[in-house]
């Protein structure tokens, strides 16, 4: 989910200083410029789930495990995901009371959908194309009244409501709906509440590709490298999972770099509310997000350690820190202006922790965060702006102008408002995560990283991308359900791969494509406990490159630390620190079960899609 941002300004700070460290001279694979492409909430089910692999080669969803046929009906093992009902009116569960299957989905709800006419939330009401679906497990998305290019309602996709849907490793594969129907988004989010928690069965859709559906994603995996055994980096939504990619390491409150508490209303408390089956007493967009997961004593925390501990797992939390586990803004907004903090601003406080911008930076290491929306230049050629908002609010101010007003004039007064009012709709906040870090927004030669999707494209024809290159969507074309849909992912991502590949950088280039996360969406994968914070469900992760495995399936476990993994292999790069996930050591094979590390908690570098 994103949410709309303030403004910035700049104040200096010094860079983190990597001290007794040389500089890179080379790298250690032909990869000399990476890509990295991080679209939206899809898990690899919902886009995979019937994906057919090549001669010789297997793969995990729902087709090889039978729970559904290639033609999107329920198959012979389609009990593996028949979802239960439970009950929790105590405190929170990981594994609540099953008190019977479903006799089919919930209704369907178009929560977080905007309607493409009006551009206005539809609210949390039903979705009518789903009225008379019979499924009490996954189902096809795709229909004659429901087109592949359809917007569609937003599962919840939050920190403990994923952990009470997957058990921590997705051993049994039940309750995902029955998590989403009974506490949805959390009270604490505007229009969410127990009589309507604004969610229903949509999160159990795939889509089919062997109907038709995601095409250039089919294309992708069978002309480049795929894994079915990719993981977003932490339980919970797309900020946390940004984070995670770009410190490998969970967001705390703090103020002036020192742990403090954050506003009691901010605090999350998963416990049922008092006469509820499973509504969270504080968790929402506008409550509950931070937690002190050292405190095993603190509401939620128990259950999630009593299963690390029951495993000899780590839960890597430092003892007084409250992480940040769901969506708040940034600190900052584009133009580095710091926003305020408090009980009713959800905002998160200026990071510490190393960035990967830092390292690559400390070691001579070339880089960008390129964020669409970021620019004005983004904003001002995007076709919402020039046909729908600038227009209107250039005729609002026109109206308040005397007549023969040059329009020159009423321009200088419309065209910042429109900028700010479409960049609110197109620009990923959550998805520029460097700009929530102290170390990167207040050095001027950190945060001129930061940039848009002009400079990306300037770039790649220009042919100067720098070494590593982070690529973040407009929100309109990132895929998200409820304002973009995975066709509109497929067009921007078609259109990066062919400007790429007819660039000078393209011989010794290496296109990463991912998503933030899977969305609240069902998936069958297993999931390693690595700590307190996840790793959380399977997601997509396609590699586009001369040096990529071609038309293969790669089964090593990696999530998206991995990514940071790779990026210190290459360019021989020490960890971002002593407790960030990329100190994890590579997998070691499993001889029985090849998606499960013999040696857990281990996470993978993706050099397994390549040959080198």
């Amino acid at each position: 989910m994103t949410f709309l941002k303030p403004a910035v300004a700049a104040f200096a700070l010094p860079a983190l200083c990597f001290t007794g460290l040389t500089f890179a001279a080379s790298t250690t694979t032909p990869i000399k410029n990476l890509i990295v492409v991080v679209g939206e909430n899809v898990s690899f089910d919902t886009l995979y789930g019937t994906y057919a692999p090549p001669r010789g080669q297997s793969i995990y969803n729902l087709l090889s495990q039978g729970i559904v046929k290639a033609d999107g009906t329920p198959g012979s093992s389609y009990s593996k995901a028949v979802q239960s009902q439970a009950l929790d009116n105590s405190a929170y569960s990981l594994n609540p009371s099953r008190t019977g299957a479903y006799s089919k989905l919930p209704q369907h709800m178009l929560t977080g959908a905007y309607n493409p006419t009006t551009l206005q939330l539809y609210g949390n009401i039903p979705d009518p194309r789903y009225a008379g679906l019979t499924a009490n497990g996954p189902f096809q998305i795709t229909s004659s009244i429901v087109p592949y290019q359809s917007v569609l309602g937003d599962p919840v996709h939050r920190f403990f409501q994923m952990w009470q849907q997957t058990g921590g490793t997705n051993g049994k594969l039940d309750l995902f709906t029955w998590v989403a129907a009974t506490t949805g988004q959390g009270g604490a989010t505007t229009g969410i509440t127990q009589a309507n928690p604004g969610q229903g069965g949509e999160l159990m859709g795939f889509y089919n590709m062997n109907k038709g559906d995601a095409p250039v994603f089919k294309q992708l995996a069978q002309n480049w490298a795929l894994s079915d055994n990719y993981h977003q980096g932490i339980l919970g939504g797309t900020g946390a999972n940004f984070i995670m990619l770009a410190y490998a390491d969970a967001a705390v409150y703090q103020t002036s770099g020192a742990l403090t508490t954050p506003p009691a209303n901010q605090i999350e408390n998963p416990n049922p509310q008092a006469g509820s089956n499973n509504f969270y007493t504080n968790d929402g967009y506008e409550g509950g997000s931070y937690v002190n997961c050292s405190d095993s004593t603190q509401p939620g925390v128990g259950p999630i350690l009593a299963l690390l501990n029951s495993i000899g797992r780590s839960s890597n939390c430092e003892s007084g820190a409250y992480y940040l586990v769901n969506n708040y803004n940034p600190p900052y907004d584009v133009y580095g202006k710091l926003q305020t903090l408090g009980a009713n601003n959800y905002v998160y406080p200026p990071q510490t922790k190393p960035t990967i911008g830092e390292l690559l930076s400390a070691h001579g290491v070339t880089w960008k965060w390129y964020t669409g929306g970021r620019e004005d230049a983004d904003v001002t050629s995007d076709s919402l702006y020039i046909q729908d908002v600038y227009p209107q609010v250039y005729a609002a101010y026109a109206a308040n102008f005397p007549a023969g007003t040059p329009a020159s004039v009423i321009a200088q007064y419309a065209q910042p408002v429109a900028i700010s009012t479409a960049r609110s709709i197109i620009y990923n906040n959550l998805g520029d995560p460097l700009n929530g870090s102290q170390n990167v927004v207040g050095n001027p030669n950190l945060v001129a990283n930061l940039k848009g999707l002009t400079t990306f494209y300037s770039d790649v024809s220009n042919g100067t991308l720098p070494e590593v290159s982070f690529v973040v969507p407009k929100d309109t074309s990132s895929g998200h359900p409820g304002y973009s849909a995975p066709f509109e992912y497929e067009a921007f991502l078609s259109d990066l791969v062919s400007k790429v590949q007819a660039s000078s950088q393209w011989a010794n280039t290496a296109i990463i494509i991912t998503t933030d996360e899977g969305g609240g969406y069902f998936d069958s994968g297993f999931i390693q406990n690595l700590d307190f914070f996840g790793d959380g469900p399977r997601i997509p992760l396609i590699v586009v490159s001369p040096y990529a495995k071609k038309n293969y399936i790669d089964h090593t476990y990696n999530d998206h630390v991995s990514i940071v993994k790779f990026i210190e292999h290459n360019w021989s790069l020490p960890n971002l620190s002593s407790r960030s996930r990329d100190r994890l050591p590579n997998p070691v094979k499993d001889a029985n079960n090849p998606y499960r590390p013999a040696n857990q908690p281990a996470i993978g570098d993706l050099t397994s899609l390549f040959n080198f």
